[in-house]
């Protein structure tokens, strides 16, 4: 079966607008040729008067194309997009428009996406990367799990008929479904099945965008799918974060829903930040974990490090300039977190991890002493998925509750958080 091809796609105009238009222009370019020829008569023996009367000729018909140019033309209104860097949303009325934003290239364009509500394509530069929706996609190839619960948050998981390997995922329902055939794995950790998607045909293809995209990607496009890149994971806000739920609402037709979504989560985070960000005393916290012998911590500038900033905590890596992650030395990361109060780690989901936090190199950490030591793994399937990546990912409010709850001892038992729980070390 060959992939479909969007731009072969033939829909009936429903602007009427632009028919009347179109019979307006014809019925004036008869007229203009008619008084042409009659004045051409009147006039043939005065030179001077040709003359004039031909330039303010050509002055008319260029104004009557430039009006009708601009009758065509919509003003485009740019969508409120208040806390992500990553992406842009505009509007008018003949199509709507994300474009997702490179944050590795000065945040040139990325992609492009149309929701076209005519048939007419607008012009694009020749270098963008660009993707045509004539109608709301309805068969969603899912190749990351961070879009799961923004996808059922929007009552869009319905269309999920694709995804990457299940055991990433915290929400059940897919792996339920692989089993019983209702789904088909499109992809795994590795790459692409070709050949599965070109029988599944998905309308949309939804994963996780980096700085290049990869072969697998690329050849996708030329066979006529359009992915959507998702490039929330490299927001530094946590609202910048949470607020891509927009960029797929917005070709799903899903607007409002997601601005009610939004809005309430930007209502919870902010009335929690404003009542514990400035605490004058200010719980220590280190962050990350070990691994084959190095420690990966966040950056000063990083998402989790402003959480911990909102929620009141000094973190111990805020004067560091970087968004992403450092690798340094274990005995660096102790001897700077020996008098941290708190350590969030997301280590902690089986007894190998606490084993391995129950070395005797931690004993030193004031945390390990008072045994605050909490992980993010609360909510997770044995296979491996943990739903702190995937509704945390768009609900920075109930992370920020947590951490809040945890830092001020705050009925933070295991019962009433979220995403957290206290590690047991006994």
């Amino acid at each position: 079966m060959p992939p479909k091809h969007q731009d072969t796609k033939i829909h009936k105009m429903n602007n009427i607008h632009f028919i009347f238009l179109e019979i307006f222009g014809a019925l004036e370019l008869w007229w203009q040729n008619i008084t042409f020829r009659f004045v051409s008569k009147i006039i043939s023996k005065n030179t001077n008067l040709k003359i004039y009367l031909f330039v303010s000729l050509l002055f008319i018909l260029a104004s009557s194309c430039s009006f009708h140019q601009e009758e065509r033309k919509s003003a485009t209104i740019s969508k409120s997009v208040k806390y992500a860097k990553g992406f842009t949303l505009e509007s008018n009325e003949r199509f709507k428009k994300l474009t997702v934003l490179n944050p590795w290239d000065n945040f040139k364009p990325y992609a492009t996406y149309y929701v076209l509500k005519d048939s007419i394509k607008p012009e694009v530069e020749n270098n963008e990367l660009t993707f045509y929706f004539y109608e709301t996609p309805k068969t969603i190839a899912l190749h990351t799990a961070a879009q799961a619960a923004s996808l059922k948050s929007l009552d869009l998981d319905k269309y999920v008929n694709g995804i990457t390997d299940p055991r990433f995922f915290y929400e059940k329902q897919y792996s339920e479904k692989l089993d019983s055939n209702q789904l088909i794995q499109t992809s795994n950790t590795v790459q692409i099945n070709k050949e599965r998607i070109l029988l599944l045909q998905p309308d949309i293809v939804i994963t996780s965008g980096w700085n290049n995209i990869n072969s697998d990607y690329q050849l996708l496009i030329k066979m006529g799918f359009n992915p959507l890149f998702m490039i929330e994971w490299m927001e530094t806000e946590p609202l910048g974060k949470a607020e891509w739920i927009k960029a797929i609402a917005l070709l799903f037709d899903k607007e409002k829903e997601a601005d009610s979504l939004f809005n309430l989560v930007e209502t919870n985070y902010l009335a929690i930040k404003n009542k514990y960000s400035g605490n004058l005393e200010k719980p220590k916290v280190l962050h990350g974990e070990e691994y084959n012998g190095v420690w990966y911590v966040a950056g000063g500038q990083s998402y989790i490090a402003n959480i911990y900033a909102d929620a009141g905590a000094e973190y111990i890596w805020k004067e560091n300039d970087k968004s992403g992650s450092l690798v340094l030395d274990v005995e660096v990361v102790l001897e700077k977190g020996v008098d941290a109060d708190f350590w969030f780690t997301t280590f902690g989901q089986n007894s190998t991890d606490i084993n391995h936090i129950k070395q005797e190199k931690y004993s030193v950490l004031k945390s390990i002493k008072n045994e605050n030591i909490y992980s993010n793994t609360n909510r997770t399937r044995i296979l491996g998925g943990n739903d702190f990546w995937e509704t945390g990912n768009f609900r920075p409010d109930l992370i920020l509750k947590d951490i809040v709850q945890i830092l001020n001892q705050e009925n933070s038992t295991n019962d009433s958080l979220f995403f957290y729980r206290k590690l047991n070390l006994k």
